[in-house]
């Protein structure tokens, strides 16, 4: 029943990246540079590093970490999101990087192998996080570093809730935010000595948000996501951040903008 659920997931992963693959590369690539510039600092990246991205989506990530690496691999389920990545790849005349078809869950790479582990924005995808955790360990060598990005949810469970709830309805391939207490326990539960975590605060707007997950004001994910971010304007239980913003024009007339902010956690590790 397990592998039944990872394959439903898998599949509502690949739908929806496949139908945003284009608008999500141009959104993304110099957020993920600047991103990119503070994990390698973080996990200590030299020439000498082959390097594995999990989930790499356009390779936004792998691209910008591949000056700093000897080579590094991109690994993903959609093939509309590598394709960009391949192409991105060419256009900036990188020859250290691949990029190729693998889950996450399951990654391509003998025990020990590897100097690097990389993810970003991944963890909240994936059917199984612990697993995750667990192959990025199992690929590195003694002294290798894992360095995740993701999205973090508040201790508070009733944060954590409506803000999946909130997450899910603009995105149903997310699956769960995990709190930073999780992610440490993970890390820690797989051989990984934390030795640094970061917390950065990226402002955007609803739109924009809506937007890169291919949500347009018209369908009925966006009204029902704006309805749910809207009602936790008053208390912040989703710890978006939300507020009304300068009023807007729409096809059926003006309204408010809203203004939001997505926190993130930056962690290094080192596989002891």
């Amino acid at each position: 029943m397990a592998n039944a659920e990872h394959n439903r997931q898998h599949d509502r992963v690949r739908d929806r990246f496949t139908r945003t693959a284009e608008v999500f590369g141009s959104s993304i690539l110099k957020t993920r540079a600047a991103e990119a510039e503070i994990l390698a600092g973080m996990v200590a990246a030299t020439t000498t590093d082959r390097a594995v991205d999990l989930a790499s989506g356009t390779g936004a990530l792998a691209l910008a970490f591949a000056p700093r690496v000897q080579w590094i691999c991109g690994l993903d389920l959609t093939p509309a999101m590598l394709a960009v990545a391949q192409r991105a790849a060419q256009d900036s005349k990188t020859t250290n990087a691949a990029f190729a078809i693998g889950n996450a869950q399951q990654i391509p790479f003998a025990d020990a192998s590897l100097d690097l582990a990389l993810t970003s924005y991944a963890l909240h995808h994936v059917p199984d996080a612990a697993r995750v955790i667990a192959e990025m360990s199992r690929v590195l060598k003694r002294g290798g570093r894992v360095g995740v990005i993701d999205i973090f949810a508040l201790e508070d469970p009733r944060s954590g809730e409506m803000h999946d709830r909130i997450e899910r309805v603009r995105d149903p391939s997310h699956t769960r935010t995990l709190p930073r207490s999780e992610i440490k326990s993970l890390f820690a539960a797989n051989g990984l000595r934390v030795s640094d975590m970061r917390v950065e605060e990226h402002a955007v707007t609803f739109d924009q948000w809506m937007h890169t997950a291919g949500r347009e004001p018209s369908d009925p994910e966006y009204i029902e996501t704006r309805r749910l971010m809207e009602a936790t304007i008053s208390d912040d239980l989703a710890a978006f951040h939300p507020r009304y913003g300068a009023v807007e024009a729409s096809a059926s007339g003006e309204r408010r903008g809203i203004e939001m902010v997505n926190t993130v956690v930056f962690v290094a590790a080192e596989k002891s």
